[in-house]
């Protein structure tokens, strides 16, 4: 390792690793570049066999950092520690994975992988395709004492063959690959491939259904305006920013104002294929005044299994929710009524309003 010669972007061009040690910047900007070019597995080695030429030194340790954060979503500790949904999924996996072969799709940190090799799944499958997270992984399940019986495969769900990776296939699919809106992290794409090209007969999906959910809401926060900034007219800018307000399920600034019902609801156990959809839905407060919608989903996990995060006081969640304020600032009094629209095209979600009746 410390005659090498390292030929990549960003400055580092011939550098050999005791010359990267001894230049963080450089050695940063080498790893980010790695990272960011899908060679996480080549960074990974890189950084490993530094510290352990260069275990005590802090500032390596903390380009070594910097460069295996680079580009991973920072709602992977939130997740992880979001105590309900592991409550909820364990829930669920430790009922199905007993003596069954389980595929986990995007392990990240392996944990419901771990959850269904504790169980006693007869053999887990876990796929990530980012090469970084997939060795964190492996680590992390030899660390606990699982690497006999789970087998972390570097790659995407879609390439992996039912025969050759899961012996013929998966008999649970565990997905955990939701976005705020459910959608726009590929899931309806990635679990229909899941049920008809990975799944033995009679699979069992974890979850097993997943709804877009939503409640008239007031939000008592005005949504930000470019109208003035610094004595500059900016609202043109505006149409670049999301529609929508994303909250802390927990906040106290929002109030349910109806009851809580579905935008739409996907089977993933089921037969259909997944289409476009449109729908419109005439909506009552019955709670107090209103100003907007709030959107969550909901995870049927199994048949008695229900988790979301719903928004309300003092809940948790790593998922947040989205306020739709309704147009030009428009409030719907209690008892009033709004026709909610709300269409998706597999990966995105779109929700607006129209006939409003009561507003003040």
């Amino acid at each position: 390792m410390a005659g090498a010669g390292f030929h990549e972007p960003g400055g580092a061009e011939g550098m050999t690793a005791d010359s990267l040690a001894k230049a963080p910047g450089a050695l940063i900007r080498l790893g980010c570049a790695l990272m960011g070019s899908g060679r996480g597995d080549q960074a990974h080695a890189l950084l490993s066999g530094l510290l352990l030429a260069h275990p005590d030194d802090p500032e390596l340790r903390s380009a070594v950092r910097v460069v295996m954060s680079h580009r991973i979503p920072h709602w992977h500790s939130a997740m992880l520690l979001d105590e309900a949904r592991n409550a909820a999924f364990e829930r669920a996996i430790a009922r199905a994975a007993p003596n069954r072969v389980v595929l986990d799709i995007g392990t990240g940190s392996g944990l419901l992988a771990l959850m269904a090799a504790r169980a006693g799944a007869s053999r887990v499958v876990a796929c990530e395709a980012h090469p970084a997270l997939a060795e964190t992984a492996r680590r992390i399940i030899e660390r606990n004492g699982f690497a006999d019986s789970i087998t972390i495969l570097g790659r995407l769900s879609t390439e992996l063959d039912a025969r050759e990776d899961l012996g013929g296939g998966a008999e649970v699919i565990i997905a955990e690959v939701f976005s705020d809106d459910l959608l726009n992290e590929g899931a309806l794409a990635t679990l229909h491939h899941a049920r008809t090209r990975l799944a033995a007969p009679g699979a069992r999906i974890i979850p097993a259904r997943a709804s877009v959910r939503f409640a008239l809401a007031r939000f008592d926060r005005a949504p930000d305006s470019l109208g003035d900034v610094r004595g500059f007219d900016l609202s043109e800018f505006e149409r670049h920013l999301a529609p929508e307000i994303k909250l802390h399920v927990g906040g106290k600034e929002l109030r349910l104002a109806s009851e809580a019902a579905d935008l739409f609801t996907f089977d993933f156990a089921g037969t259909e294929a997944f289409a476009p959809s449109r729908r419109e839905v005439r909506v009552t407060g019955t709670e107090g005044p209103s100003n907007g919608l709030v959107q969550w989903i909901g995870l049927q996990l199994d048949e008695d299994v229900f988790h979301e995060n719903r928004p309300e006081a003092g809940a948790r969640s790593h998922w947040a929710a989205l306020f739709h304020p309704f147009p030009d600032g428009c409030e719907l009094a209690q008892g009033g009524s709004v026709t909610v629209h709300a269409a998706h095209d597999l990966e995105r979600l779109q929700i607006w309003f129209s006939d409003l009746d009561g507003t003040g």
